[in-house]
């Protein structure tokens, strides 16, 4: 069936997935081994002012996108000013993050592709205790919500691409099955 002039067409999604390799963290795993990690080119911005690009950690256990406070002076962002302020289980502990709404930008796979996609979230900064100020750890508010993403640690790879226009974002839950208890034989 064919749209008529009058029945609005749905988008489609943006294109085929990004897909993205894992990257060499940095340190060395146990042993002195490399280590492959799924990290993605993302940038912070705000108004006028953004950070370079950075390591952004997709971490599916993450329950907020969380950055290192120093990020905020960066970006001209005031931290006495925020939006809320939780702990958050990160870095081997407990942190805790001042909020505010911000944009992130996720950079095309290939560094030599200009484009990116860009959103508005929420994310949280973190003071004092970050392990690395280039690094961005990516949690469910802030990047998961905005994106299908794969995560595959065989073949080290991420595949990131549009939410389906066609999918309903929040589905309804589907009841609980209900299990007769078991009788004890005595």
């Amino acid at each position: 069936m064919s749209p008529s002039s009058t029945t609005p067409v749905l988008t489609e999604r943006e294109g085929p997935p990004w897909l993205y390799p894992y990257r060499q963290d940095a340190q060395l795993g146990w042993h002195g081994e490399l280590v492959l990690r799924p990290l993605l080119p993302v940038s912070l911005v705000n108004g006028a002012m953004r950070t370079p690009r950075l390591a952004g950690l997709v971490a599916s256990g993450a329950d907020l996108t969380l950055v290192s406070g120093l990020l905020a002076e960066q970006l001209g962002i005031d931290l006495e000013d925020y939006e809320g302020e939780g702990d958050h289980l990160a870095a081997g502990g407990v942190v805790r993050a001042r909020y505010k709404t911000i944009d992130l930008r996720l950079h095309a796979p290939d560094a030599a592709e200009t484009g990116c996609r860009e959103w508005r979230s929420k994310i949280g900064f973190v003071e004092n205790c970050w392990p690395s100020n280039g690094l961005v750890v990516l949690g469910n508010v802030g990047f998961f919500d905005q994106f299908e993403v794969a995560i595959s640690a065989f073949a080290h790879s991420v595949a990131i691409e549009s939410p389906d226009p066609h999918r309903d974002a929040s589905p309804e839950p589907e009841p609980e099955p209900e299990y007769s208890s078991p009788v004890l034989a005595t």
